[in-house]
């Protein structure tokens, strides 16, 4: 009797609490479930009304298509997906295919692998600091990367470099494969180009076993020759036998086997196409007229192609196509407000657009690549170390005969004066003028009051930046968040402005937490 009497009272009392567990955890799975449910009956596209049917010619024995508008649009999921993915762009760079993932470059440089359930690793390589262009796949678990530089490397699983491929046909490559590293291919780089004559060139360059590259396609020789690199660079996606191709500065997409036999190209009528490069004056200077059409392109876990490119003579937006792999026609399309975006598509072609620093959180900061820690002499005497242990660091490589560094300065200058309260951030420059005196005519000219840090042109050797002007973020312990080649104008300072804000807002002492 006295068992029931106790017992009974203690029932009642922990009865709701275990309800109410039951009922919090039913409705978890529930929201976790709906959502999952609302995103997959959702339309991942819709039709577009107003679209007109595609032209379809053959000219020489090859299909031609000009599709002015899609069938579809596409409705770019903007919630994390609940279904397994490939991540295709990573903020705009294209990655590349591996056993269920994708490889691609992070905001430092670093190398990512990211499986289709969006959990990233760092790749970890024993390259000697040079800096990294591109990456693919290689048999193995190995990777397939170049250089800014131009060199071509196989690297092994665990990251030591195997060879270097040394009859490379093109100056500056980048690499393809497919997932599993068979087939891997080098076509001219479209982050950078250099001026020569080589109209023996191939178009593309397939890299056998041997590591001895096998050619295939003609390359296109526009009437200013020197421009060969510019015409025919562009970005490659490897599926099976076939390779897709697409130009950097020309409106096309071109299907081939590997054989080399073309079956179909591609356009879409964009008005920024440049046909044929060429050089001209402006106030006196030489430039070259032309504008980027493809930023990459991938083939994604529903067979079909997607190309990343600019809507038209903009570089601040960007538009996403989808094409038939069969036919070249145009399947769906979507338009971005931002030339950078991180996109993963789905085994049943629904398309997400992830933002990247959720997708990177999970990258412990401690396993980023370290600035080296150098000393060098300062300009205004003595000398101090390119990272102060405590301070968050902006460093930029520049020399008074660069050009866009006379444009960048000014404005990393005024950038610098922005955080000048902050005491845990710290700018300094480091240059790399032989003559100390045209470091000192530049800066007088602009009235910079900066620490320049005088490299006298061997700090390359150190850092091995691919060219100038070079920016670099670092941590308080030296580890790079970010790097910047080249000056690409106000787009480029923001970006900047908000990583380092992005920085100063993370807790103090968190070495085990992420950059985001």
């Amino acid at each position: 009797m006295c068992y029931c009497t106790v017992d009974r009272p203690a029932s009642r009392s922990t009865f709701p609490l275990v309800l109410t567990a039951v009922v919090v955890a039913l409705v978890a799975a529930l929201t976790w479930i709906g959502g999952a449910f609302a995103a997959s009956i959702s339309p991942a596209w819709v039709p577009n009304d107003i679209a007109v049917p595609a032209r379809v010619e053959i000219v020489g024995g090859v299909r031609h298509v000009v599709s002015l508008q899609a069938p579809a649009r596409l409705l770019p999921d903007t919630t994390p997906p609940g279904e397994r993915v490939r991540l295709l762009w990573l903020a705009g760079r294209l990655a590349q295919p591996v056993s269920r993932g994708s490889v691609v470059l992070d905001d430092a440089g670093g190398i990512v692998q990211v499986d289709d359930r969006l959990r990233v690793r760092r790749r970890d390589l024993s390259l000697d600091g040079r800096d990294v262009a591109s990456v693919a796949s290689a048999a193995g678990g190995g990777l397939w990367i170049t250089t800014p530089g131009g060199e071509v490397l196989r690297v092994d699983a665990s990251g030591q470099v195997q060879r270097q491929v040394s009859n490379s046909p093109f100056g500056y490559a980048s690499v393809a494969s497919g997932g599993s590293g068979e087939q891997v291919w080098l076509v001219r780089s479209s982050a950078r180009f250099a001026y020569h004559l080589d109209s023996a060139a191939p178009l593309l360059a397939r890299l056998a076993d041997d590591g001895n590259p096998a050619f295939v396609g003609a390359t296109r020789i526009p009437e200013h020759s020197l421009l060969i690199d510019l015409a025919n660079a562009g970005t490659l996606a490897v599926h099976g036998d076939m390779i897709y191709f697409a130009p950097f500065i020309r409106d096309e997409i071109v299907a081939m086997r590997s054989t080399g036999d073309t079956l179909w190209v591609a356009s879409r009528g964009l008005p920024q196409t440049t046909p044929d490069p060429r050089f001209e004056l402006d106030h006196g200077r030489p430039v070259v007229n032309y504008h980027p059409v493809n930023l990459g392109i991938a083939v994604a876990p529903d067979g079909n192609l997607y190309v990343l490119s600019t809507p038209g003579f903009t570089t601040v937006e960007s538009r996403l196509d989808v094409f038939d792999p069969e036919s070249g026609l145009l399947l769906r399309t979507a338009a971005f407000s931002t030339a950078l975006p991180t996109i993963a598509v789905s085994a049943s072609g629904r398309t997400y657009l992830v933002d990247s620093d959720w997708l990177l959180a999970g990258i412990a900061a401690r396993s980023a690549e370290r600035l080296r820690a150098i000393n060098l002499p300062l300009l205004s005497g003595g000398a101090a170390a390119i990272h102060d242990s405590g301070k968050i660091t902006l460093v930029n490589v520049w020399a008074s005969w660069c050009v866009p560094c006379r444009d960048e300065m000014p404005a990393l200058d005024s950038l610098q004066r922005e955080f000048s309260s902050e005491t845990r951030f710290r700018f300094v420059t480091v240059n790399e003028d032989v003559r100390v005196e045209s470091a000192r005519r530049f800066l007088s000219e602009f009235g910079f009051e900066f620490p320049v840090l005088l490299g006298r042109g061997r700090a390359k050797n150190e850092l091995h930046y691919p060219g100038l002007p070079y920016t670099v973020l670092i941590d308080t312990e030296g580890r790079v968040i970010r790097k910047w080649i080249g000056y690409a104008g106000p787009s480029q300072l923001s970006q900047i402005r908000s990583t380092i804000s992005a920085e100063l807002r993370r807790p103090t002492g968190a070495s085990a937490h992420v950059h985001h």
